[in-house]
């Protein structure tokens, strides 16, 4: 797994920024270390900014990831919302990725930039 993150808390959303390769491995190891850090820090909201990560994932592999695998992690007491923000060329990807992981019960949204994801988390 290639990446790093950083994070802190900010009012009462985690904020993540995330750098590094996009893989499958990457999304699950970061997911993992979300999930830690909101156990942490006690936050619910999360922010998660993807726009530096290199590469994109298959279709099959944002199925997988959302269907298969953030059910195995998903823990709706300790992350109630989450925002990821990623590049506006995604868009058709993302809004796959969004739709499966929200049919699965996720309460998560996917967004072009930072402004509006905050909205979103404030509400």
């Amino acid at each position: 797994m290639d990446y790093k993150l950083a994070i802190e808390t900010k009012n009462d959303v985690l904020w993540v920024k995330a750098t590094g390769t996009r893989s499958p491995e990457t999304v699950l190891g970061m997911s993992g270390d979300v999930l830690e850090a909101c156990v942490t820090e006690r936050v619910k909201k999360v922010l998660i900014d993807v726009r530096d990560l290199q590469g994109r994932l298959l279709p099959k592999d944002s199925y997988d990831i959302a269907a298969k695998h953030f059910p195995k992690i998903r823990d709706h007491n300790v992350i109630t919302q989450t925002a990821l923000v990623d590049l506006e060329e995604f868009r058709d990807q993302y809004r796959f990725f969004e739709n499966v992981a929200v049919n699965r019960g996720f309460n998560l949204r996917i967004f072009p930039n930072v402004e509006d994801a905050l909205q979103w988390l404030a509400k």
